[in-house]
């Protein structure tokens, strides 16, 4: 009787070992085949993120490149024309804005004799501070310009309250908005239409200013998402110049953008 009894009790830790040892076996294959699963499942949602991510830049570089504005039909002044305005780019181009904005009897030549100036330089050894007014000989050199203080003065002359002064702001609202409203913008970029190494510090009356021999006054009259159109006082109606450097050298140049609302 012992010895059935100690039989039985082999017999049954026998088949607890051997049911324990099966299911032990089930759980890790259920485990190794719901790992590869698992790990596809969060391969697949970490490769649609990256998707999502995508798309969104890519929507949001398509956005800041969307629009374009046809080039407007501002009329062209050259600077060189009789009489000649040797570094007049500034009168210039604003003659090209009040023209298109209904006055059309205002020339470059009688901006230049209204338009503020001061010495290039001074007997104390001082600067002129193209924030003051023209600086130096506009007529035939040596000057330097003038920057967008004086002709916004010399602007509101005619135009009144619809002269608008957008100097230092973004160059979507000063520039891009404003032709989109249909405004020729008159700027202050570089001949070159890019960023200059030729800046100079100069000691004025106003303290130390930063000034390049290679600020250029310009009409922009269109823009796309490549370029920008202009009229040039050196003598070229809707140049297409790069966008990029064309930015580049404005913001160098202050930011100094003016519109007329006519």
């Amino acid at each position: 009787m012992k010895f059935i009894q100690t039989f039985i009790l082999t017999l049954l830790c026998a088949c607890l070992v051997y049911f324990g040892f099966i299911y032990v076996s089930q759980i890790d294959q259920v485990k190794k085949t719901a790992s590869p699963q698992k790990a596809a499942k969060e391969n697949d949602t970490a490769l649609a993120a990256e998707e999502t991510r995508s798309t969104k830049k890519a929507e949001t570089t398509h956005h800041s490149l969307k629009g374009s504005k046809k080039a407007m039909d501002v009329i062209l002044y050259n600077q060189m024309d009789a009489p000649r305005l040797y570094n007049g780019c500034e009168v210039t181009s604003l003659a090209m804005l009040l023209h298109y904005s209904g006055y059309e009897h205002v020339t470059k030549n009688k901006l230049a004799n209204e338009v503020k100036r001061v010495p290039l330089n001074y007997e104390n050894g001082l600067k002129g501070d193209p924030h003051d007014g023209f600086v130096g000989d506009m007529e035939n050199g040596p000057g330097l310009g003038v920057y967008h203080e004086p002709i916004y003065q010399l602007a509101k002359k005619y135009a009144g309250d619809q002269v608008v002064d957008l100097t230092g702001k973004p160059v979507k609202k000063a520039i891009y908005q404003s032709l989109e409203k249909g405004y020729p913008v008159w700027v202050i970029t570089t001949s070159t239409f890019d960023k200059t190494d030729n800046i100079e510090t100069w000691n004025t009356p106003n303290g130390k200013i930063n000034v390049s021999f290679n600020m250029h006054s310009v009409v922009i009259t269109g823009y796309d998402k490549e370029h920008v159109y202009l009229n040039n006082p050196y003598g070229e109606k809707n140049q297409k110049v790069d966008r990029d450097q064309f930015e580049d050298s404005w913001e160098q140049m202050g930011s100094q953008a003016i519109i007329i609302k006519a």
